[in-house]
């Protein structure tokens, strides 16, 4: 399991001082990314190769809140892949309460950049990133 720590910052958070509901996307995606540097490779390579990973859903469940300066953590976990498409589970610790605060899930799939504004919408991982594959797989099992 990967975990991605920091403390919530302050234009993160509404006016009752918690953090915003739409800013949850925007932290899973940022911890998305740092397991992805992990465990795949620096995203921004992964997108010089021409691979994609666009988000085609995502699910929140708001179980308590984080507030300005709280330090949190977030568990990543690879729940499923499938060559095209992979999804993503997602559990949000206030750290220094050790509360449950966020659970959700992202699925995205992989496509191919062919150009600025062109995409195809499907990139064969085992063909084109076969290492990579072979670890997303044993992930999952």
């Amino acid at each position: 399991m990967f975990s991605y720590k920091r403390r919530v910052r302050y234009y993160e958070t509404d006016r009752m001082g918690v953090v915003h509901h739409s800013n949850y996307l925007k932290l899973i995606e940022e911890a998305r990314l740092q397991w992805c540097n992990e465990y795949i490779m620096d995203y921004k390579t992964l997108e010089s190769k021409g691979c994609i990973i666009p988000a085609v859903s995502a699910s929140e469940n708001f179980l308590d809140y984080l507030r300005f300066d709280d330090p949190f953590s977030i568990e990543v976990k690879l729940k499923e892949f499938r060559g095209i498409k992979m999804t993503f589970s997602y559990k949000i610790y206030n750290e220094d309460t050790g509360v449950l605060c966020y659970t959700g899930e992202s699925s995205h799939f992989f496509a191919k950049q062919s150009g600025k504004e062109e995409y195809l919408p499907y990139l064969s991982f085992r063909k084109d990133f076969p290492k990579i594959y072979k670890k997303l797989v044993d992930m999952t099992k």
